[in-house]
């Protein structure tokens, strides 16, 4: 019973160590304030761009929110468009 009970741990740690391992969503870096992405226009739309690419994984990142939220505000409000 504890060579079982033994195995099912290590098992459990197993797979659990590996399931950061197969993680293949985008990495968009380090999170940018929207005043950041306000101050750095180039880097926004590179963000942008990134984002549009990618609506289906990256259109809840905090750094494509941010950069949304950074172009809507330095167009003073004007609808724009992912």
């Amino acid at each position: 019973m504890t060579i079982a009970c033994a195995r099912n741990i290590a098992v459990a740690v197993l797979a659990s160590s590996l399931s950061g391992c197969f993680d293949d969503t985008p990495d968009t870096g380090p999170v940018k304030t929207v005043d950041w992405y306000k101050q750095h226009e180039a880097e926004r739309e590179a963000m942008l761009d990134k984002c549009r690419n990618n609506p289906g994984e990256l259109k809840d990142d905090p750094n494509c929110v941010n950069a949304h939220e950074a172009k809507q505000a330095s167009s003073f409000g004007e609808p724009t468009d992912w």
